[in-house]
């Protein structure tokens, strides 16, 4: 009797330490709910800026079967992508890919809108080597997105994706941007080479091309344009085009319709193993001239055939790609110094970028 007395008088004891024990848990536990729920909240006013911003676009037009897309095979049928409302040069237009509305008819375009409205493009102006369209529409459109500074974005923010895959309208993803400056995107178009793309582990699939990919601020930082896939569905790897070179090049197609570029006249080429030992240079950087189009700025700088460009106005170039890039971040008329290796020997070389109309 002495010993059930005793245990009940240590469990007596022991209850309010269990107690203070299970209240410190609790405290804890809420105190880390309460963090994510800040971030929840920080999520959801990021998604009610954006996303009246966020149109599905339904275009109807015959593709031949097995065309590749950036997405995956499509066959001639109804097809579906994203867009932004945008105002560019004062004027509200509807940004996507190019490759979701293609050659089709501006009467083939329907546009879902936030408000649930079915409307009718009127006109488009698209360029197919930067992968960018912009689509009018006379009715007046939900409130514009905001932009944000995508030259300040860096690998590890934490970012979000809308858009509307597999017609399942304004779907959120969340990730981080896995890597910037991406210049060999599979399934991409050759835009990859000019801009540098954003590389994110949002999910990202079909049907979302053309939509956004935004900062915690709910600012569009990028433009969803490709996935690197083997199935055709979301791998964890997807591109996106930076929001400032996307501005710069949908006032072009607002303003003109077309887009002007920098252009010195000459094709380059990743330096191989062997070219750049034979030159001595022994890190894995520089590419080589491949081709000069006769009469161009570069022929007439002096530029030649299997020059090796290691450096364009003082930036050390990676590859061939980085070339391309380097080129169309110059400006028109101002003159570039490369750095060149012509059969051993270093000389800088000064060469004007004229002014080219792409498609």
């Amino acid at each position: 009797m002495e010993r059930y007395a005793l245990i009940l008088v240590c469990v007596c004891l022991a209850v309010p330490g269990f107690a203070q024990e299970e209240d410190r848990q609790r405290a804890e536990f809420y105190a880390a709910a309460e963090h994510f729920e800040k971030l929840s909240k920080l999520f959801r006013h990021g998604i009610e800026l954006a996303a009246p911003a966020v149109v599905n676009i339904r275009v109807t037009q015959n593709r031949p079967a097995g065309v590749r897309t950036s997405f995956s095979l499509r066959q001639p049928a109804e097809e579906s992508g994203t867009g932004i409302v945008a105002t560019i040069a004062q004027k509200q237009v509807i940004l996507t890919n190019r490759h979701v509305i293609g050659d089709a008819d501006p009467n083939a375009i329907q546009i879902l809108t936030h408000d649930r409205r079915f409307l009718t493009a009127t006109d488009t102006a698209s360029n197919e080597g930067f992968d960018l369209a912009v689509i009018e529409i006379a009715e007046k459109l939900p409130q514009s997105a905001r932009f944000g500074d995508s030259d300040k974005v860096q690998a590890g923010d934490v970012v979000l994706a809308i858009g509307n895959p597999f017609d399942l309208d304004r779907s959120v993803s969340l990730g981080i941007i896995s890597a910037v400056g991406r210049r060999n995107v599979p399934g991409a178009a050759g835009s990859v080479s000019r801009i540098g793309f954003f590389q994110t582990d949002a999910a990202v699939n079909p049907g979302s091309s053309g939509g956004m990919l935004l900062n915690l601020r709910g600012e569009v930082i990028g433009i969803l344009t490709a996935i690197a896939t083997q199935g055709g569905r979301n791998e964890g790897v997807a591109f996106a085009m930076p929001s400032n070179a996307v501005l710069r090049i949908a006032e072009q197609l607002v303003q003109n319709g077309t887009v002007v570029m920098p252009y010195l006249g000459f094709a380059p080429k990743t330096l191989t193993a062997e070219e750049r030992r034979e030159l001595g240079i022994d890190r894995f950087i520089g590419a080589k001239i491949d081709t000069i189009t006769p009469d161009s700025p570069a022929e007439r700088a002096g530029l030649k055939v299997n020059d090796a460009i290691l450096a364009f106005n003082n930036t050390e170039v990676e590859d061939g790609p980085h070339v391309l890039h380097l080129v169309a971040q110059s400006d028109i008329s101002k003159p570039v110094t490369l750095r060149i290796n012509r059969n051993g020997e270093l000389r800088n070389i000064t060469v004007t970028p004229i002014q080219q109309i792409t498609r």
